[in-house]
């Protein structure tokens, strides 16, 4: 069975009678989270303006990944729900950063698929073994090139968007480190799976929520104006891994739900050539599956001091 992070802590902490009377570390970083659709949208307005506003804000939200840290280490207040919810914040500032760049064509899908399913590999693993996968500062730097390539590409598109295949150069590059950043928890996870006895089948099925969100990420081309289902699915796949602990033995109960909407998205691609039906299922399923969960840990961490 999974155990929430945040229920592991709860006993531990005075809660705060206001939510908002005290900014603390991991208050931040959900203020990361939420303002992140803000900066997003202004890039659909095209205008000069409204991208040095987007730039702005968005990097006053990268920014703030620095802020929380300080903030925890003065306050002494470096807890294991706090280093576990500043990764899932950075994964989710990545997933829809970029997805909605691809949409709105700064960067090609292809080195940002590479890039995102090594973070829905990761979020994975760490859900399995949090103590093998805690983060690394070759990861560390790997996010902040991530969120820095993103800037980039909007501060050249204010000069000309030709010069966007430099950054697409880069982003290739950025896929490789990225990688690179990973194996060290490929190599601590393959130890431990060793020393972890394993049922196959119930291994396959826990491994269906990899495939599940893996599909979700591919199929992302041919969502249309709907993009932002993908946006959502993923963020709370990531919430809700990065803020669990459970193991590799245990089965996922909505199993046959998963491949219901697999099997639908893929009969709607070969008839229609495109996703829309089927997106509403997803949506529906992410959810009652993950979705009620997260809010419930983020209320949890809002009454925290």
């Amino acid at each position: 069975m999974s155990q929430e992070a945040t229920g592991v802590e709860i006993g531990t902490e005075q809660k705060d009678k206001g939510l908002f009377k005290e900014l603390t570390p991991n208050r931040i970083t959900l203020l990361r989270i939420f303002l992140l659709p803000l900066p997003c949208a202004l890039l659909f307005l095209e205008g000069h303006l409204a991208k040095l506003f987007s730039l702005g804000l968005g990097s006053l939200l990268g920014f703030t990944d620095y802020v929380d840290g300080v903030l925890a280490r003065k306050q002494k207040r470096i807890t294991t729900l706090g280093s576990m919810l500043d990764p899932v914040a950075d994964k989710i500032f990545i997933t829809v950063v970029y997805l909605t760049l691809v949409y709105l064509g700064y960067f090609p899908f292809a080195p940002v698929a590479l890039l995102l399913s090594r973070e829905i590999l990761v979020a994975l693993l760490r859900s399995w073994f949090p103590e093998e996968t805690k983060v690394i500062n070759l990861a560390r730097w790997k996010t902040a090139f991530q969120m820095s390539l993103a800037g980039l590409s909007v501060l050249i598109s204010l000069v000309d968007r030709d010069y966007l295949r430099v950054v697409e150069i880069a982003l290739w590059g950025l896929v490789v480190f990225s990688f690179l950043s990973a194996f060290p928890y490929f190599y601590r996870v393959r130890r431990a799976l060793l020393r972890t006895k394993i049922e196959p089948l119930l291994l396959a099925k826990s491994l269906l929520s990899l495939f599940y969100n893996l599909g979700l990420l591919l199929s992302f081309p041919m969502t249309g104006k709907f993009f932002f289902v993908i946006q959502i699915g993923l963020s709370f796949y990531f919430f809700r891994k990065g803020l669990a602990r459970t193991s590799p033995l245990h089965a996922q109960e909505e199993s046959l739900l998963i491949m219901g909407i697999l099997s639908a998205m893929i009969y709607e691609v070969l008839h229609r050539g495109s996703l829309f039906y089927s997106l509403f299922f997803v949506l529906v399923f992410n959810l009652y599956r993950d979705g009620v969960r997260s809010f419930k840990l983020i209320w949890e961490i809002l009454r925290r001091k």
